[in-house]
């Protein structure tokens, strides 16, 4: 069990979070996801660790969407933004690229299409496991997310 998920675990029980957990055989990118949970790809998200000059951000949108990094640069007000490398990821969101979850403690834009699904799906931190919530509980645990269409 990654140090990432261990402590998702620990927020979703201390928060009295409804929460069903599956585990899987090892997916690396969002249809792989959708296929071994058996859901359509718009039912999971994906989180997105990018760089700026002024720090870290995270974007979370749908897992079938694909994020607009003009548009997300923009909102940063900011010309560059890149996806952060593998030591980054390890660094801030303590676990591997393609299992980065939305509890990275650094701010976070949440994409506004997504307020349209009842339940979400995300690994928490491994690729081995999913885990599905209300959206309005993760919006509830997330740490006053910027709520932007950004896809």
């Amino acid at each position: 069990m990654s140090i990432a998920e261990k402590k998702i675990m620990k927020i979703l029980k201390q928060n009295n979070i409804e929460v069903e957990v599956y585990e899987h055989e090892p997916v690396y990118t969002c249809e792989q996801a959708a296929r071994v949970r058996g859901v359509a790809p718009n039912e999971g998200i994906k989180c997105l660790l990018l760089k700026s000059e002024r720090g870290f951000v995270l974007a979370i949108t749908r897992g079938d969407l694909r994020l607009n990094l003009k548009k997300l640069a923009k909102l940063e007000n900011t010309k560059k933004l890149r996806f952060a490398n593998e030591d980054e990821i390890e660094k801030i969101a303590e676990c591997q690229k393609g299992c980065v979850h939305p509890f990275c403690n650094v701010k976070t834009y949440f994409d506004s299409i997504l307020l349209s699904n009842e339940t979400i799906e995300f690994n928490p931190g491994s690729h081995t496991k999913s885990v599905r919530i209300r959206i309005r509980d993760l919006l509830k645990l997330l740490n006053k997310p910027i709520i932007e269409h950004i896809s």
